[in-house]
């Protein structure tokens, strides 16, 4: 009778993203905004709205960025991480 030897995989460390922190942009994400909607009421002309809704999406861009630098840099240590989003 021959036994078997199994070899151990090394015990990985895996971290993972909160897809709430991110995904929380894109429930009120500017680029779905009506021309109507209450933030781009400031604007009275399409062009001003336009760039009023730009700007937020560029804020709201950086929100996002600033969100996975802070999860990542908390995960650094970690030799797996997960990031399970699909950014359309």
């Amino acid at each position: 009778m021959q036994t078997h030897l199994v070899k151990k995989v090394p015990t990985l460390s895996a971290g993972y993203v909160d897809p709430l922190m991110i995904s929380e942009s894109n429930f009120k994400y500017p680029k779905k905004w009506a021309m109507d909607y209450k933030e781009l009421e400031k604007g009275k002309t399409i062009e001003e709205k336009g760039k009023i809704r730009e700007d937020k999406i560029f804020t709201e861009g950086l929100k996002v960025a600033a969100r996975i630098a802070i999860c990542l840099r908390n995960l650094q240590n970690n030799e797996l991480i997960w990031l399970p989003y699909h950014f359309g």
